[in-house]
Formats: C-alpha cells, structure tokens, sequence
C-alpha cells in the first residue's frame, strides 16, 4: 500500500500510509460482519505498526533536527502512535460482536485522525521547506525499505500469539526484533 519509495518523497509515501489506514476504516464502516470488522482490524494493525516503526526509525529523528519545536512534535506524534498500538493491543483481546469493539475501533479512529492531521497539516509542509527534495526522496526510500519488511505478516502465527503477545507485539518484533 506504501508509494514506490523509489518515484517519491517521504511525504508522499507517509501520505499514501494515511491513505491506506483512511480506506481501512471506511471498509470498517461499511460493513456489519464481525467476521469482516475483525479482518479490517487485523490489516489495521500491521499497516498502522508498520507505520509507527517507520517513523521512529526515520521521519522523527529527521524532525527533531529539522524542524523548529522538533523534539515536542516528535514526542507528540509518538504519543498518539502509542496510544493506538494500545488500542490495537486491547482490540485484539475482543471478539468483534463484544459491545466494547465498536467503541474501541472509534477511539483508533479518533487517535489516528488526529496524528495525520497533524502529520498532514504541520509536519509534511514544514518537511517540505526545510529539507532538500534529495533528502526527502532518500528519506522515503528509508522508509519504504523499513515498510517492505511488514509485507507479509501473517494476523494469525500458526501457534497463536502467545502468552501476552498481541498481533500488534508480533508485527513490531518482526519489524524491530523487539516489542515496545
């Protein structure tokens, strides 16, 4: 679902990221199969982990050097990329007819709306000015090569997902090697 890191810039592959996780929602939202909701909640999860770990790795590290406020809108962005891998994580512990599921999906909703409007309205255009069209095209070609990696994870490991490990943990371990 990531943009051909090759063809364009760091924003434009993020921008298609938050393309991709909009669309999953719509399907969410038109549909009343549980068994549908918990396989768009699945796909939600690695794209939106596969995401966090991409922006970790390299978008925020760039914007706490280049921006002005960088360390604070960092932090910030981080934040609601936390809070919805925690909604993610307690997602997977509801079945999708269990009456907490809806309001769950809502908040990820809600958090991930307000991270890309804030990646969209303040991040991707100051990006845009203060770096070097070079440096955002090798930036998205970092970050399309941290995405690749996802390409692939299974929702369901054949030997479940073990004692306390989410979809969410498994897709970051496989990501990073390690859980959050």
């Amino acid at each position: 679902m990531t943009a051909t890191p090759e063809q364009h810039d760091v924003v434009d592959v993020l921008t298609a990221d938050h393309h991709a996780v909009r669309h999953l929602f719509e399907g969410y939202r038109a549909t009343t199969d549980p068994d549908q909701r918990r396989q768009l909640v699945d796909r939600m999860t690695v794209e939106v982990v596969r995401h966090s770990v991409a922006e970790e790795s390299y978008l925020y590290p760039t914007v706490r050097k280049a921006l002005p406020n960088g360390d604070r809108i960092a932090d910030e962005e981080i934040e609601e990329l936390t809070e919805a891998e925690r909604i993610l994580s307690d997602l997977d512990a509801v079945d999708p007819r269990d009456r907490r599921f809806d309001p769950l999906v809502r908040d990820l909703m809600d958090v991930m709306s307000m991270h890309i409007r804030g990646e969209e309205d303040l991040v991707f255009p100051e990006l845009r000015e203060r770096l070097t069209p070079e440096e955002r095209m090798m930036l998205g070609l970092r970050v399309g090569e941290a995405t690749a990696a996802a390409r692939g994870v299974p929702p369901v490991s054949p030997e479940g997902p073990g004692p306390g490990r989410t979809l969410a943990d498994r897709v970051r371990e496989r990501l990073t090697g390690r859980t959050r």
